[in-house]
């Protein structure tokens, strides 16, 4: 078994947001073999006023809303968002979210997959 804090010492700015790729903290030493996976994840934090840039990629892609509120934006559609939310992204699709509130951090689960 092996656990690790996740805070802001571990995330890397990404996007315009900060995000920590959850695989990549696996220590090697702690593997029996290397980990390989047809997936990745990540937590992502938007802080307040900010916003993941808007993009897309060829992945299939799930966030988790875990805490916060927003606007989310795929394929030009706007919607306000709060509360613990599944959003599922298709290949090729425009999508961001932009945290609306002034105090606290938007944080969200990412999934993703070819």
């Amino acid at each position: 078994m092996y656990m690790k804090q996740i805070d802001r010492s571990v995330m890397c700015p990404e996007y315009g947001v900060l995000v920590c790729r959850l695989l990549e903290l696996l220590p090697k030493q702690h593997l029996p073999k290397p980990v390989a996976t047809g997936f990745g994840t990540s937590i992502v934090e938007v802080v307040p006023g900010a916003a993941v840039d808007l993009h897309s990629h060829h992945e299939h892609e799930l966030w988790v809303l875990i805490s916060g509120s927003g606007l989310f934006e795929a394929d030009g559609q706007t919607t306000p968002v709060s509360g613990t939310t599944l959003f599922y992204i298709p290949p090729h699709e425009l999508h961001t979210i932009r945290n609306t509130d002034p105090e606290i951090s938007l944080n969200f689960l990412s999934i993703w997959w070819d």
